[in-house]
């Protein structure tokens, strides 16, 4: 195993990150197979590596907790799966949201922990655990002020909150993107606290995919069992096993068991990082068989993705090639990260040519209209699928999945009216027309208005998914992303729903201890990110960067506590 610890930091940053056009996306076709899952072991026997605390996965919660472990003056040893680490985190866009953040303070913009609390529990409708907001909310500004000072992390201002028009929310401050040594966005983020660990200690064991948990008699987590390069390794951890090993997305299975409906795609920022390739929920079987309580399996970070001709042979390809990231490539399946949905002249219908949902928001509210059930008719899925539709101003100016002006590509359908295009498209012409008809009437009006979907009245709205420019001008006009469909040709691809990973995992309390069925803690073992039960906290995706931030904080939190075991 000694071979394989550690990485040099040029392998570390190869790839780079990718640009949200090409997201990669996942298989969902079960996992690949791995080595045969062995007997409960027991605790006396031979062990081939030892540190106090072992965690497993190195995206931002693993991160976070193999720095705050090692800070504490524990021994640690990540293991793990990929040949890089870094995981997804390391190719997506990084940022952390954080209410009261210490960059909002020095820079004087009014925000305070209470206002936090506010907005996370407004659009969480009970359905979260509180300790685990207060636990997020009062240990992110000094987590953030960590990575700042130790870490050498700089931070700027990003995107509002996702509903900043909530209680509590704010239109600037709390999501803040990472810069470090050069580098930007995830990359940035898990450079330097790969660089940290290094410098503390940390002992990293890669292509080494932990498959089980040893517990001692008394039902004390103390090591883990992986397979590195399929040879079976069993790891001593003395004072805890932190599991960061993200979600489920990639395992068919646990998606349709788990899941509020159809998930045609889970995508992966980049396929050529091979993050997310081992998104199978072993962590997640893991705890469960240890005993572990579940919370929010039904829920992901949601997203709508436009899935291009040949998706299913190159998703195929890229399981193959996953692990190499110089061969795996991505092109035919596109996350809908720009918001095309959302640009003035474009409107989204589901079959029956009717809009069923504001397609300026955030992406992850976005896929929750998708799962409305038609309980009458013909007992189905209402809004799948579903169909983004634009004229040919909206076309030339901004297009639909990385695609615009004269070269109309053969996934994308146009045609000269609406009935037509819908024709194509398997839409009903009749409704799609008498659609867009009462969209236009609205849209036409100055200011324009949407009575239906409220689009345009929230100021993330305007900022992020309409015209940037034009909110920039008069961030307040709703312009910026209702006009009228008024001019053919017309536009139409199919929409799809997917997710950007799952958020659903092991119960977890406020210091990221996993409890077991009956309420009671797991002892030595901890979840944070998305092997955890947490969400956002919960089960709204709050503002860009509260995955990462959620895992960051929670792994530190893991890591702490653990290393402060006796």
């Amino acid at each position: 195993m000694s071979d394989s610890l550690n990485v040099s930091r040029r392998k570390f940053m190869i790839g780079g990150l990718a640009t949200a056009v090409a997201a990669g996306a996942g298989l969902l076709t079960g996992c690949s197979a791995q080595a045969a899952a062995p007997q409960t072991p027991s605790a006396s026997e031979n062990w081939d590596a030892e540190a106090d605390v072992v965690v497993v996965g190195f995206g931002c919660a693993g991160g976070g907790a193999a720095v705050s472990a090692a800070e504490a003056g524990a021994s640690v040893l990540v293991l793990e799966s990929l040949p890089i680490p870094g995981g997804t985190t390391r190719v997506s866009g990084g940022a952390l949201w954080v209410p009261a953040n210490p960059l909002q303070k020095k820079e004087g913009i009014p925000d305070s922990i209470e206002e936090g609390r506010q907005y996370i529990m407004k659009g969480n409708d009970g359905q979260v655990d509180e300790e685990l907001i207060d636990a997020y909310l009062e240990n992110g500004p000094q987590i953030v002020e960590f990575l700042m000072s130790k870490l050498n992390i700089e931070f700027k201002f990003g995107y509002p909150d996702y509903h900043p028009e909530w209680p509590g929310g704010k239109r600037l401050g709390r999501s803040i993107s990472p810069s470090y040594n050069g580098k930007g966005s995830g990359e940035a983020l898990m450079a330097a606290l790969y660089d940290y660990a290094l410098a503390k200690g940390v002992k990293f064991a890669l292509n080494s995919h932990a498959k089980k948990l040893i517990k001692d008699d008394s039902g004390k987590i103390t090591g883990v069992i992986a397979y590195q390069d399929s040879k079976e390794i069993r790891v001593k951890a003395n004072k805890g096993v932190v599991l960061a090993t993200g979600g489920f997305e990639w395992d068919k299975s646990l998606l349709k068991t788990y899941q509020r409906g159809p998930v045609d795609a889970s995508v992966v920022f980049n396929p050529g990082s091979g993050g997310g390739i081992y998104g199978c929920g072993d962590g997640l079987r893991m705890a469960m068989e240890a005993g572990a309580d579940l919370r929010n399996m039904n829920e992901s970070w949601g997203l709508m993705v436009y899935l291009l001709p040949g998706w299913e042979d190159e998703v195929a390809n890229y399981r193959q090639n996953a692990k190499d990231y110089k061969k795996s490539t991505w092109k035919t399946i596109i996350g809908d990260w720009f918001l095309w949905r959302g640009k003035p002249g474009t409107i989204v219908v589901n079959k029956e040519g009717k809009r069923f949902m504001n397609e300026a928001c955030d992406y992850d509210t976005s896929a929750y209209p998708f799962y409305e059930r038609d309980t009458f008719g013909e007992n189905r899925w209402r809004n799948l699928p579903a169909f983004v539709i634009a004229d040919s101003v909206q076309w030339g100016k901004y297009g639909i999945a990385g695609a615009k002006g004269d070269n109309v590509p053969d996934y994308i359908t146009k045609a000269d009216t609406l009935a037509e295009l819908a024709q194509k498209l398997g839409i009903d012409a009749q409704g799609l027309e008498a659609t867009v008809a009462e969209f236009n009437k609205y849209a036409s009006q100055t200011p324009p208005t949407d009575p239906h979907f409220h689009r345009g009245e929230s100021y993330f709205d305007r900022l992020a998914s309409g015209d940037y420019a034009m909110a920039q001008a008069d961030p307040e006009n709703p312009a910026c992303t209702l006009a009228p469909l008024a001019k053919g040709p017309y536009y139409g691809i199919q929409i799809h729903s997917g997710n950007c990973g799952t958020c659903g995992g092991a119960r977890i309390n406020a210091k990221a201890q996993v409890i077991d069925v009956h309420g009671n803690v797991i002892p030595g073992l901890y979840a944070a990110g998305n092997a955890a039960g947490l969400g956002g906290p919960g089960i709204t995706y709050h503002g860009p960067g509260n995955p990462v931030a959620g895992g960051v904080i929670f792994g530190y939190l893991a890591g702490l506590d653990a290393a402060q075991k006796v």
